[in-house]
């Protein structure tokens, strides 16, 4: 008789547990981007900055669980404001100021956001995010892909609180990469 109570009460506790494994949908912060370049802009450059999210779903992965359970995870809301506001921000450190409409313009696309998990000993989850960003300066373009890839990992599934630090970190990662970039900077500069 103890046995069979044993077996129900687990049994619950592993179908509770299922039913408890949800989808998470991540928001991105707003971006401050380290910006570590040698290069400066001029301080009177004035910069038109537009961003878009062309990813296409917003789902980036799925969850996974010890027991094989998988739930998606989202970023449902487009990523362009945080990246329009990252890259502004990026300008002002580099010594330029954004403006509404300008002769120069940037254009910061993200392009992929994979979220990837795996399970052995410790749950890994590998993220890779890529962005694009365009420069117009004098009827001239210069674009450039940048890709950051990283990979956690954690000793139980991850929460939503540590996929979001995750994703916005991946993200503020790759725009860093993108502002610190001194082919980019030199060309808005001249």
């Amino acid at each position: 008789m103890r046995k069979v109570i044993i077996t129900i009460f687990t049994s619950i506790f592993l179908l509770s547990g299922c039913s408890t494994f949800k989808p998470h949908q991540v928001s991105v912060e707003p971006l401050h981007p380290t910006v570590t370049a040698q290069s400066t802009l001029p301080a009177n450059l004035q910069i038109e900055v537009q961003s878009k999210d062309i990813r296409n779903s917003d789902v980036i992965g799925y969850r996974i669980s010890r027991f094989s359970d998988r739930a998606e995870v989202t970023l449902p809301v487009p990523a362009s404001e945080a990246l329009k506001q990252g890259a502004r921000v990026a300008i002002v450190k580099l010594g330029a100021i954004p403006a509404p409409s300008a002769d120069t313009k940037l254009t910061v696309e993200l392009t992929h956001l994979e979220y990837s998990a795996t399970q052995s000993a410790l749950q890994s989850v590998k993220l890779n995010a890529t962005i694009k960003v365009t420069a117009e300066k004098n009827s001239e373009f210069l674009s450039g892909n940048y890709s950051t890839e990283k990979e956690y990992q954690y000793a139980t599934t991850p929460s939503l609180a540590d996929n979001q630090k995750m994703v916005n970190e991946i993200l503020l990662m790759t725009i860093s990469r993108a502002f610190n970039d001194t082919k980019l900077v030199n060309f808005l500069a001249r």
